[in-house]
């Protein structure tokens, strides 16, 4: 009977512990299954929409600059003519100052005036820049002074040449002999505004500078042929 008991005992250990790993499978089955039946969280339908009406901000327009009036305004000098002998005394041959320019027909706008005198035929080697003429000036007389800030007209100033800072100013052309005619060019600008622009500066700079700001221009073309 002891025997039986204990056997009896020794099963019943055993089923009771197969019974409680079942159970627990049971239930680790079932919140499994509870968690994979819930369903996925819906979209608040409260949360603001973005507006695919609202309309993107508009870019600027871009306003092309002034094309320059080329024919209206004339610039002459009373040493000679467009388009004829450039006079030996204003190149490097002579005394090398500039010659005196008048003008006239400034368009309306007109704000100040500069002046640039090159040579295309030397890749627009540069001789001279002037500006910030006041647009009541007409006229330039000859022999500039080669001082980069100007008592008259008050307030012009003047950049280097295409030879360097050392030559400030107006310096006569000099072209190399036997290179046949040159077209030394004299630019008149009629600007609608007042150059900010340092004395001494550039060609370059003056370039960039009146981008945009001429009304107006006008050319005088002085032949000069060193042979």
């Amino acid at each position: 009977m002891k025997m039986q008991y204990n056997l009896e005992r020794r099963v019943g250990g055993r089923v009771g512990i197969a019974i409680f790993f079942t159970s627990m499978i049971c239930v680790i089955g079932s919140v499994g299954f509870a968690q994979s039946a819930t369903p996925p969280k819906q979209p608040n339908s409260s949360a603001p929409k973005p507006d695919s009406s609202a309309k993107q901000a508009e870019p600027k327009p871009v306003v092309p600059a002034p094309t320059p009036d080329e024919t209206t305004m004339k610039l002459e000098s009373d040493s000679f003519v467009n388009e004829t002998a450039f006079p030996k005394e204003f190149t490097e041959d002579g005394e090398g100052n500039s010659p005196a320019l008048k003008w006239k027909d400034a368009p309306k706008g007109t704000v100040s005036f500069a002046i640039m005198m090159d040579d295309p035929n030397a890749r627009g080697f540069v001789h001279w820049t002037i500006w910030g003429i006041p647009a009541t000036q007409n006229m330039l007389p000859a022999n500039m002074p080669r001082d980069l800030e100007l008592k008259d007209p008050k307030g012009a100033c003047q950049g280097v040449t295409s030879w360097g800072a050392e030559r400030p100013g107006y310096w006569g052309s000099a072209p190399p002999k036997g290179s046949g005619v040159h077209k030394y060019t004299f630019t008149l600008y009629a600007l609608d505004e007042n150059l900010t622009l340092e004395p001494g500066a550039n060609a370059k700079k003056f370039k960039k500078a009146i981008e945009g700001h001429v009304l107006a221009k006008t050319k005088l073309v002085g032949l000069y042929e060193r042979k």
